[in-house]
């Protein structure tokens, strides 16, 4: 908050937050209440801080406030939804926006409608409030008849909702919006864009996909947060367990679940999904998402996000010059990147890595609106490249292949061999040697452990590259039942998630353990590898 307070167009009114506060502990709570009954609604630590900055700085030009979008990200059952409920009767009834148009937006009706409810409750709860009110519960919409303001449920078919002027929106649990949601999330935002003082109110606990909307919204939130960016429009409210904190440690669970501080919950009430977690570490993802609010990426991912972003080095370009180079190539279907890995043996011993996808131009923009992904900034830095047509264009793949060749001379390139006879042969014909790689357990188990061994003791170079990044955090692990590996796409979104750049990185390791054997990986399961 301090960049706020050291910034001489806005100041504190503390008449503001007394006068929404007393508003807000008017109400009452209906349900979820420690006393399982209803209870006037008292605001509770988090909930006030989160009330008290949005309406308690003020612009100094015209008194209005100045936060028009806040992100609060809790652990499970923190009341997210009760305090946002409460901003919403406030604003219904005595906000200073003509015509209020409120919308209570989520990826299905159902979870939209929680905040609806809570809404609904307190107002059916008070006389007065209720009697200014036309209630059409069946369509979910409440209209105050002594101002004209609306308040309504939305559907998340995006497309249905662009001409809105959303005065103030709730987006609920945004770590639930996946691409189908993008058109819905563009909506709400440009269509606020006319309103004088608009609010944008995304109550979330953490996700598991560092490239969604609200991955997106997270990480700017904690630039904020940081100073790194100074925005005093946006207000971030991140109650989290620090990744790199130990997430065993129960003191330091109230970090991300204030009602354990006030006593509203106690630790027994964790208890059971914490041991399950001990015990299945597919559920301690889970239970560190849920209840410490911590970002843990896929539920089974490959490799955790933190330790990739380790092996970031900027190693020159000039450096690669001379060193052996060895590469993957993964041909993508009509949906999917095609990718091209190189990896090099730098003169101290580590490896650094390269890696280009390609796909065709004409499709980049639908991709662009089904993956919610800004493909075009990629193209721009150079880590996808497009080729002419609808699909993507072997040739064009082959020439720049072919140029890399020049500059590196890479000794073998992996492909897997499904519709790469012609690129196979024209790399042939320069004189790469091209090594068939299936796409099994059997190939990959061996060179996906060495390309874990290079990562996880930092020995691995990566260039930074997002849509590798991206691959990385898409990329899990499937194992069958002798333990051996191979990459898999999430069950999740499917068509819009790739892992083409996480395969053709591991195939091209595959290519530079094939030089080092002594017993070949690939036919008895045993490697001798110079590291």
């Amino acid at each position: 908050m301090a960049p706020r307070a050291a910034n001489s167009e806005i100041y504190w009114d503390q008449d503001a937050v007394d006068k929404v506060t007393a508003f807000i502990e008017c109400l009452t709570l209906t349900k979820a209440t420690k006393s399982q009954k209803p209870e006037p609604f008292i605001l509770l630590p988090h909930s006030r801080e989160i009330v008290s900055q949005v309406y308690g700085w003020r612009w100094r030009k015209n008194g209005r406030r100045v936060v028009e979008k806040v992100f609060a990200s809790f652990g499970r059952k923190q009341a997210k939804t009760q305090t946002a409920a409460g901003i919403v009767v406030y604003e219904f009834f005595m906000g200073d926006e003509p015509m209020h148009e409120i919308y209570f937006a989520a990826t299905a009706a159902e979870q939209a409608s929680l905040c609806y409810r809570a809404v609904l409750d307190m107002i059916l709860a008070d006389p007065e409030l209720s009697a200014l009110c036309k209630i059409t519960d069946s369509i979910r919409r409440i209209v105050n008849i002594a101002n004209g303001n609306e308040l309504k449920v939305l559907s998340a078919d995006g497309k249905k909702q662009h001409g809105l002027n959303p005065s103030l929106t709730v987006r609920d649990e945004l770590h639930a919006w996946g691409p189908p949601e993008q058109e819905l999330s563009d909506a709400l935002t440009t269509g606020s864009m006319s309103r004088a003082n608009p609010l944008d109110i995304i109550v979330t606990t953490a996700g598991s996909d560092m490239e969604t909307i609200c991955g997106r919204e997270y990480a700017y939130a904690k630039r904020v947060l940081s100073g790194e960016i100074e925005d005093p429009k946006y207000l971030p409210i991140i109650y989290e367990v620090p990744r790199e904190a130990d997430w065993t440690d129960q003191s330091l669970w109230p970090m991300a679940l204030p009602l354990l501080k006030t006593g509203h919950h106690d630790l027994e009430r964790y208890q059971a999904e914490f041991k399950k977690a001990q015990l299945e570490p597919s559920e301690q993802n889970k239970f560190r998402r849920l209840y410490l609010n911590q970002w843990t990426s896929s539920e089974t991912q490959w490799i955790p996000l933190q330790k990739w972003d380790e092996c970031l080095y900027a190693v020159q370009d000039e450096e690669l010059n001379g060193c052996d180079c060895w590469g993957g190539l993964d041909l993508g279907t009509t949906g999917d990147f095609t990718a091209l890995a190189l990896v090099f043996r730098l003169r101290d011993g580590r490896i650094a890595l390269r890696v280009w996808c390609y796909v065709p131009d004409e499709t980049l923009d639908e991709r662009q609106r089904r993956d919610g992904i800004n493909y075009r900034y990629w193209v721009e830095r150079g880590w996808l490249r497009t080729t002419g047509g609808k699909t993507t264009d072997q040739g064009e793949v082959f020439r720049h292949i072919a140029e890399l060749h020049e500059r590196y001379q890479i000794k073998t390139l992996a492909f897997d061999r499904w519709r790469a006879k012609y690129i196979a042969e024209k790399c042939e014909d320069i004189g790469i040697s091209m090594m068939e790689f299936g796409q099994g357990y059997a190939s990959m188990s061996p060179a996906i452990e060495r390309f874990e061994d290079l990562v996880y003791n930092h020995r691995l170079l990566q260039d930074g590259n997002l849509c590798l990044r991206w691959n990385m955090d898409c990329a899990q692990v499937m194992n069958d039942p002798a333990g051996n590996k191979k990459i898999v796409k999430p069950k999740t979104y499917q068509k819009q998630k790739h892992v083409d750049a996480s395969v053709s990185s591991v195939m091209a390791v595959a290519g530079m353990c094939l030089a080092e054997v002594v017993d070949d990986p690939y036919s008895r399961g045993r490697s001798a590898v110079i590291v």
